[in-house]
């Protein structure tokens, strides 16, 4: 696992406003949604939460995928490495994103 930067979570959605992003302590994280236009078109109410909450759960995908890049590594080591090297790669390039690096 990787040194944390991020505030770590739990974060959780706002059960009122629900485009409001929260850590544990009620830190504001982010916001979802502020009406922004999109292609002629505004982010509908449904879009902002499901936004929100895939932004809340961030933290736990972040994890995950720490944990995934181990198993995959492992598994690609093992097999003739088609499908586990291809998740593998995939995997390290989204965390190496998350982390500031490749974008």
């Amino acid at each position: 696992m990787s040194k944390l930067q991020h505030t770590p979570g739990p974060w959780h959605v706002d059960e009122l406003d629900d485009d409001l992003i929260y850590d544990r302590q009620g830190k504001h994280i982010a916001t979802a949604g502020n009406a922004v236009q999109l292609d002629d078109r505004y982010e509908t109410p449904e879009e902002v939460t499901a936004n929100a909450r895939l932004i809340a759960a961030a933290p736990q995908m972040f994890d995950a995928l720490e944990l995934c890049e181990d198993v995959l590594a492992e598994l690609a080591r093992l097999d003739d490495g088609t499908p586990s090297v291809s998740a593998l790669n995939m995997t390290r390039h989204v965390l190496a994103k998350a982390k500031g690096g490749d974008q």
